[in-house]
């Protein structure tokens, strides 16, 4: 048995004993040194380093102006275009001169090198030609470089680049802990219920409407007198005109788009990413952007409160069902009558697309005829400000099922050009509740652009405009609204704390979420007052990874029982389960933190396992309806989580078991390994990990029973995974 076998199941005092380690050496400040830290915990790998820049000097712009040396590290994340870490640092240097001289240089840690698993092959190989290449400057190396590594690239770069390989100074090893799933979710806003689609509003009468983005619209007019001479097709009655201010009534919920990051509690030694991979990605709490959500919600209302990402205020009209488009009988003015006849266009697709069938193409269409409706309106058209803001909109929810990474970031961009522009039309002053709304759409799309790119400065874009919107977003006369950008806010903040300033955003992020919770009550939002207590939750939690640990992470759990007096399994059945499942990590790093107080470890094991084993009874449970209700977490990593919770209880000296609940104990969490390992692909990250697992635990058994009870485990192994644990015993 080797050491790190004894010390694995403590995971977390095995990573402060290897961080403290880790950040020695880089205090040193020696020269021409060459660290590899490998994490494959997304999640974890970003707490420590933002931990080390916390501890070790400011980063952040502002800080670096009010600097007058260097901070002593620099977090850099690795270009994708040119992934060159020595030729970053140097730009860096370059730019950031010290005001006085000498000064001392900084160190520099990489990171985001997992990033190029999703590039291409020519990418792959010019980053392992750039380290290949460092070999021949490192004699120029005037700091210490640290580059954070997954364990694919960290094997790549051992085989496929030894000449980098043999200069490295020293490796340090962080094995994954469990960490809360982002309690997520979106409601739509408040509106009134969308009508069922009109008769009339099919076949050819659709295809007409379609015709009128390439027809001369001159001759509009006597399209519309052959439609009604047909039939098909008829004048409305005067008055009924489509108003032209917005995507009237709330979207429907926007469910089954990718997700960053993810998202469940990850295993004590694993976490997964998003939801469409296999770990979990740095926390993201709740993220309410519209009205209050509704009273009762039903299975489609909680999947939309189960998603991750923020949904754009939407100027609220009267919603009816998609009607004909209001076409005018030929005026004076053809400019207004071509305006008026693409706005009507527009406005029926809206609200088609409002009544669920939010298709690409029906997005599309919507877009091009606003876009032409606002080439033929007046500059002082009143209707300007509310187009532009639909058409950000409708941009940003294209956003969410493009066909590739590259369409999504030019619709969120284009969405944030038509919200800026939108804002250049209003005079905050007149319509501070458009205004408001606009501002809180713009922080909304920033954040969305934040998980594609420049991360740090795209939250702060997003915080600014938030805050922007609080000016006018008055609690006393909004007060959910005010509530909901307040979450918002929080948000942003919890996010920017994942790459800079950890502890003050965290706090910054903690004070939104109580004020917005000052404004949502058990008797009318208990939805939402259980939903900001989630996010609370997590932000505690994380603060609790840089301060106090005990004090934050009481707190997280007392947030966390408060949710899930509201978050039930007959009413929110998936909040509840990703709920049970932070309650329970919150646990495990409780029981972590008391190794000295062994009846107060145990206790909070217990606690652990049994909050554990409700979210996956409760998982179950889900995955029984019909159709299945989907969670937002990763499953299969709570069951490692529980395994992990039951071989600590079985391995601990100190709490003095007898051999029979010993084996218990081992072989619940044999089988919750097994469970997870038989769920997912064998070329995944996730696998090994897990199988890793298994070995451990009957190893365990081993030590306690011998070959007798190393073959009673080994029993219990489905046999196509024999052949893979067999040769690591």
């Amino acid at each position: 048995m080797t050491a790190t076998d004894i010390a694995s199941h403590k995971v977390s005092n095995w990573n402060r004993q290897t961080y403290q380690r880790l950040k020695l050496a880089l205090s040193l400040g020696l020269r021409r040194q060459l660290f590899v830290a490998v994490c494959d915990d997304l999640s974890l790998r970003n707490r420590l380093a933002g931990k080390l820049n916390a501890e070790m000097g400011a980063t952040s712009a502002k800080e670096l102006l009010n600097a007058q040396n260097h901070p002593k590290l620099v977090s850099l994340n690795l270009s994708l275009s040119d992934p060159n870490p020595l030729g970053q640092m140097a730009q860096w240097l370059a730019k950031n001169r010290p005001s006085r001289s000498p000064a001392p240089t900084p160190g520099f840690q990489i990171l985001g090198v997992e990033r190029l698993t999703r590039q291409s092959p020519t990418v792959q190989r010019l980053f392992l030609r750039r380290l290949q290449a460092i070999e021949h400057n490192l004699s120029r190396l005037e700091s210490t470089l640290l580059i954070w590594l997954p364990r694919p690239w960290f094997h790549t770069i051992q085989q496929s680049v030894p000449e980098f390989w043999q200069l490295h100074t020293a490796i340090f090893e962080f094995e994954g802990e469990p960490t809360p799933l982002p309690p997520v979710g979106a409601s739509k806003p408040e509106a009134s219920k969308p009508s069922p689609p009109s008769e009339e509003a099919t076949g050819s009468f659709k295809e007409d409407l379609r015709t009128l983005l390439t027809q001369d619209l001159v001759k509009l007019a006597d399209i519309g007198q052959e439609k009604q001479h047909d039939g098909d097709f008829k004048y409305p009655q005067s008055g009924s005109e489509v108003p032209f201010n917005a995507l009237g009534g709330g979207f429907p919920p926007v469910t089954n788009y990718p997700t960053f990051p993810y998202s469940t509690p990850s295993s004590p030694l694993s976490v997964p990413k998003e939801p469409t991979e296999n770990r979990v990605a740095p926390l993201q709490p709740d993220l309410r952007v519209g009205d209050s959500v509704q009273n009762e919600p039903t299975q489609s209302d909680e999947q939309a409160n189960d998603d991750q990402y923020q949904i754009p205020d939407i100027k609220l009209g009267e919603s009816a069902a998609p009607s004909q488009p209001n076409v005018q009988q030929p005026s004076a003015n053809p400019t207004a009558l071509q305006a008026d006849s693409y706005l009507q266009l527009g406005n029926y697709y809206r609200q088609v697309i409002e009544q669920g069938d939010a298709s690409e193409e029906n997005l599309e269409i919507a877009i091009q005829a606003y876009e032409q409706a606002l080439q033929y309106l007046e500059e002082d058209s009143p209707h300007l400000s509310d187009i532009l803001n639909d058409v950000g909109n409708l941009y940003w929810i294209l956003s969410r099922s493009p066909s590739s990474v590259e369409h999504s970031l030019s619709y969120l961009e284009q969405a944030i050009q038509s919200y800026q522009l939108a804002l250049t039309r209003l005079v905050a002053e007149e319509v501070p509740q458009t205004y408001a709304m606009i501002q809180n759409n713009l922080g909304a799309a920033y954040g969305d652009l934040a998980r594609h790119q420049d991360s740090a400065e795209n939250l702060e874009q997003s915080i600014r405009a938030y805050e922007e919107a609080l000016r006018y977003r008055r609690a006393e006369s909004e007060p959910l609204k005010y509530a909901s950008t307040q979450n918002n806010l929080g948000t942003a903040y919890w996010n920017l704390a994942q790459h800079q300033s950890p502890v003050a955003n965290l706090r910054a992020a903690i004070a939104s979420y109580a004020e917005a919770l000052s404004y949502y009550n058990t008797k009318t939002e208990p939805l939402s007052w259980a939903m900001i207590h989630n996010n609370l939750g997590t932000a505690y939690w994380n603060l609790a990874q840089y301060e106090k640990p005990e004090h934050w992470l009481e707190l997280a759990t007392s947030a966390y029982q408060d949710a899930l007096m509201y978050r039930k399994p007959d009413v929110t059945p998936a909040a509840c389960a990703a709920t049970q499942n932070n309650l329970g990590t919150a646990y495990w790093h409780l029981a972590d933190r008391f190794q000295d107080e062994p009846d107060a470890q145990e206790r909070y094991l217990k606690s652990c396992i049994a909050t554990y084993e409700s979210a996956i009874a409760l998982v179950q449970q889900l995955s029984r309806n019909t159709p299945p209700i989907p969670i937002n977490f990763d499953v299969l990593s709570t069951y490692n989580n529980l395994g992990l919770a039951y071989y600590q209880l079985a391995t601990e000296a100190h709490f003095s078991l007898d051999q029979a609940s010993k084996s218990a104990h081992l072989e619940a969490a044999l089988n919750q390994h097994v469970q997870a390992c038989t769920g997912v692909s064998p070329q995944s990250d996730s696998y090994q990990t897990t199988l890793s697992y298994i070995v451990k635990t009957i190893r365990a058994f081993y030590r306690e029973g011998g070959i007798a009870g190393q073959n009673m485990a080994l029993s219990k192994v489905p046999g196509q995974l024999l052949p893979e644990i067999l040769p690591r015993l």
